[in-house]
């Protein structure tokens, strides 16, 4: 028992083994079997020749039986092989050990078949057969130290039952007695133990690297799963955080736009010079705040992929000098140039996400820029419109020119001023530009100023036909008087109600506010002599304020109704304006308000 577990290299009663050896036993199985199944038509082929070859120099008979019996090994190899090959599919450690005494015994079995060759054809035959039976086993050992050494117990005892009869047939029976090529015989023997030795040692540190290369593949594929998961439920609750803010645009732009609106009426009710400094200080960082807002509920719209393209046709040259308009009082402010090229061009996109993008590009060149001038101008070129806003502000290095798009990168502010902004507005620019095509492309250098350029598609430009040239409005017309305007205000929200009746009195206008359809209906057929509507557009229980919109339109010019909303889809205000009204984003600043309310009175 002992001598079998020593060849086995492990006991049938073992419950389970090492994984090492485990995985060894049955690797050095599968080689073995796999290369006796190629080495049985060698077998046959090399039996038929030598009987072709030595039948006239020895006794046939002996030959054949010698032959038939290295044939017959090989074919119970082949059988034994064919078993073992089944049983590794499933195995047990008993059946694994059976395996390995039946491979064993089937080599130790043909060695010694191969080595008897000397007493059956050898004895009294010329020289030429004893080297022709001396390479045969030669051959055999060379192929048993292939197949056989890698499971090295018992292995130099194959080697010893084959070659052991050919050094002791050269050195006691041959005649005459060669004692050289038995040594030879046995240096061979040695080198072939030791080659085999070395090559058990290979095999065994492959299957050991295997192994460990397997465990650490299972460990990666584990550690790969955790970071999956966990990364799975960060872009989940991102997405929900996406969702989520998207969805509440609406309910938190609310409070902001009745707090713009309170403080427009404190500023015009106040006297007291403290007082109005105060309300400077506040004005500024509502409108911090304002800004803010806008780019995180923005930049969370479009990270939630609610934000859809709506093409309209509109004057570009227009929304840009609205813009230059609204920058006007920070150049002034900073005494910084402002200047304006443009020419009539009509272009097909969605208005509000290109003026946004322009708009943040010439905020931030006016941000950055203390003293020169900050210019917005526009070009033909051959594939398409550029727009370019360019600025003599710190400029930008080459190494923060790739990372001024990112979320919340802010060049030159490190203590993270808030008047510097929240460093979104490049992000929302190229998450614009992404959804509407267009190119942005960046020329700065550092100290000496920057270039912002917006290549519109040529597929974007509409023709143009006769238009009038725009009409710059003077501050007379926005200061105009608006006492005993008569206001109708419609929302649902009472604090925005108190703040824009509250703010509409101030100026000197006469509000009137109702929350319902029905309110209005009743305030209609009491009095009609509403100068202007203010109307908004998401009333409660899903009553949309456009329908409103446009029964009052019956009745009064489409001019004096304006609506407001706190709804920022692209698709919802596009259909607001395609049905012929003005309408006002939420939260709205007091001065946007008035701008609006002048402009409808002087239609």
């Amino acid at each position: 028992m002992k001598l079998l577990e020593r060849i086995t290299g492990f006991s049938r009663y073992e419950q389970a083994l090492d994984p090492l050896l485990l995985s060894q036993i049955v690797e050095s199985q599968r080689v073995r079997v796999h290369q006796s199944h190629r080495a049985l038509i060698l077998v046959l082929f090399s039996g038929i020749f030598y009987i072709v070859g030595l039948w006239s120099e020895v006794t046939p008979w002996r030959l054949v039986t010698w032959i038939g019996l290295i044939s017959a090994m090989s074919v119970v190899r082949v059988l034994i092989c064919r078993h073992v090959e089944k049983t590794l599919v499933s195995y047990t450690v008993p059946v694994l050990y059976r395996n390995e005494l039946m491979l064993y015994f089937s080599s130790l079995s043909s060695t010694l078949v191969v080595g008897s060759g000397y007493w059956w054809v050898c004895l009294q035959a010329e020289q030429r057969v004893v080297f022709a039976v001396a390479m045969l086993t030669l051959i055999y050992a060379i192929g048993t130290t292939i197949n056989s050494s890698i499971q090295n117990r018992g292995f130099a005892w194959l080697l010893v039952s084959n070659l052991g009869q050919g050094i002791m047939f050269l050195t006691f029976f041959s005649s005459p007695i060669d004692i050289e090529v038995s040594v030879s015989m046995l240096a061979i023997t040695i080198l072939l133990i030791e080659f085999g030795k070395r090559n058990a040692a290979v095999f065994t540190d492959s299957i050991r690297i295997r192994e460990e290369n397997r465990e650490q593949n299972i460990k990666l594929e584990k550690d790969k799963l955790i970071i999956e998961k966990s990364l799975n439920v960060a872009r989940k609750a991102n997405e929900e955080k996406n969702r989520f803010m998207a969805a509440a645009s609406h309910d938190l732009r609310q409070p902001l736009h009745a707090m713009t609106l309170f403080l427009g009426s404190l500023r015009h009710i106040s006297t007291d010079e403290r007082t109005r400094e105060l309300i400077d200080k506040i004005d500024e960082t509502s409108t911090i705040l304002h800004e803010q807002f806008n780019s995180l509920l923005d930049l969370s719209k479009f990270d939630a992929g609610v934000v859809i393209a709506d093409e309209t046709e509109f004057r570009l040259d227009l929304m840009l000098k609205n813009i230059a308009d609204a920058a006007m009082q920070d150049t002034q402010q900073k005494k910084v140039a402002l200047h304006l090229y443009t020419t009539p061009v009509l272009i097909r996109s969605d208005m509000l996400l290109l003026e946004r993008l322009l708009r943040n590009l010439v905020v931030n060149a006016v941000r950055y820029t203390d003293k020169g001038s900050v210019s917005i101008q526009m070009r033909r070129q051959r594939n398409g419109l550029v727009v370019s806003v360019i600025d003599t502000g710190v400029g930008i290095s080459a190494e923060d020119q790739d990372k001024i798009f990112r979320d919340y990168y802010q060049v030159s502010n490190k203590a993270r001023s808030k008047s510097k902004g929240s460093g979104l507005g490049l992000a929302i620019v190229k998450r614009i530009a992404a959804l509407l095509g267009i190119k942005i492309t960046l020329k700065s250098q550092q100290g000496v100023g920057s270039t912002f350029s917006a290549h519109i598609p040529a597929r974007a430009l509409a023709d143009i036909p006769d238009m009038p040239d725009v009409q710059e409005q003077t501050s007379d017309e926005i200061s105009m008087d608006l006492d005993g305007v008569r206001i109708l205000v419609v929302d649902d929200d009472a604090a925005i109600v108190d703040a824009v009746t509250g703010l509409l009195r101030t100026w000197g206008c006469s509000a009137i506010s109702a929350s319902s359809p029905e309110q209005v209906d009743r305030l209609l057929s009491h009095e009609s002599d509403f100068d202007l509507v203010l109307l908004d557009d998401m009333l409660h229980d899903n009553v949309m304020g456009l329908d409103i919109a446009i029964r009052l339109a019956e009745t009064m010019p489409k001019q004096r109704i304006i609506m407001a909303t706190g709804n920022v889809s692209g698709s919802r205000l596009a259909q607001i304006r395609e049905a012929g009204f003005e309408v006002l984003v939420k939260p709205v600043d007091y001065q946007v308000l008035r701008r609006a309310i002048v402009d409808a009175m002087l239609n």
